[in-house]
């Protein structure tokens, strides 16, 4: 507890991936006040052009669960 998914573009390096998940664990073991070592992350490339369908399923078609909203319309 707790597990984050990240979807992003692909193309990034595994380092680059590496870090981002190691911040973000970092970041969301701080702020639930977790255990180190019980925070899980994954990241899931997409393709630039399947990512509307995220926009449209995960970001905007998931209102409810969406904290903060991107800067751009699709």
């Amino acid at each position: 507890m707790p597990h984050i998914t990240v979807k992003c573009y692909k193309g990034r390096s595994p380092e680059q991936l590496a870090e981002i998940a190691r911040k973000i664990e970092a970041a969301a073991t701080e702020a639930f006040g977790a255990k180190p070592g019980t925070v899980s992350v994954s990241i899931v490339p997409v393709d630039k052009e399947e990512w509307k369908q995220v926009y449209d399923n995960e970001i905007y078609g998931d209102t409810e669960h969406l904290l903060v909203e991107p800067q751009y319309k699709m």
